[in-house]
């Protein structure tokens, strides 16, 4: 199908190219173009060539672009889900450290009423042992919660980096320079090392 779309276009355009040839040749030394007797064909190979043009964007270059878009957002909107996945999970560890913390609480008090002043201070040296051993829970949580954003982050960036060097390549014909592509987006991006605090 691209053979035979292509063939068609080249042979409109040497065709076009032919008739301003022997146009050029019969006119009287002007510009052909502005010649009234040869606007009726000059039109109708400009929108030959434009619907040989359009085919060839809406058949191969634009639906390969949509693709590739449509891929890298589901790619992206996976790893947003992972983002807030991470992110509920994170909200119960801390609901369910202040739950225990509380109750502990609680625990504690009915200790230093049941046992009095004397063994308050084991009491208070407990309270101090499960707040500590919580807070080192809720810190690991954190570092892991962390971590994940981290990656998503890079994730993202790295899509954005291969969004960029396939829209480039479609477009261009070429590939982009990947470490200037990659400096260009890291500075653009809000949240990266580049561009800007998250």
């Amino acid at each position: 199908m691209r053979r035979s779309v292509y063939g068609a276009f080249a042979a409109g355009l040497a065709a076009l190219l032919a008739s301003g040839t022997v146009l050029a040749k019969e006119g009287s030394g002007g510009m052909p173009q502005l010649d009234p007797n040869s606007f009726a064909p000059q039109l109708v190979w400009l929108a030959i060539a434009f619907l040989a043009l359009y085919l060839v964007m809406s058949r191969l270059a634009v639906p390969a672009i949509s693709d590739t878009l449509d891929k890298r957002q589901a790619k992206i909107q996976g790893d947003l889900d992972a983002a807030e996945k991470a992110n509920e999970e994170t909200r119960s560890l801390v609901a369910a450290y202040e739950k225990r913390l509380a109750d502990t609480r609680e625990d504690a008090r009915k200790l230093m009423r049941e046992r009095g002043e004397a063994d308050s201070a084991a009491a208070a040296a407990r309270l101090q042992a499960l707040h500590d051993k919580l807070a080192a829970e809720i810190g690991e949580a954190e570092k892991r919660i962390a971590a994940q954003r981290d990656e998503v982050m890079q994730g993202l960036e790295r899509m954005a980096e291969d969004i960029g060097q396939d829209v480039y390549a479609k477009l261009a014909g070429q590939p982009a320079d990947r470490a200037a592509l990659a400096a260009k987006i890291a500075a653009a991006a809000p949240g990266t090392r580049g561009g800007g605090s998250r």
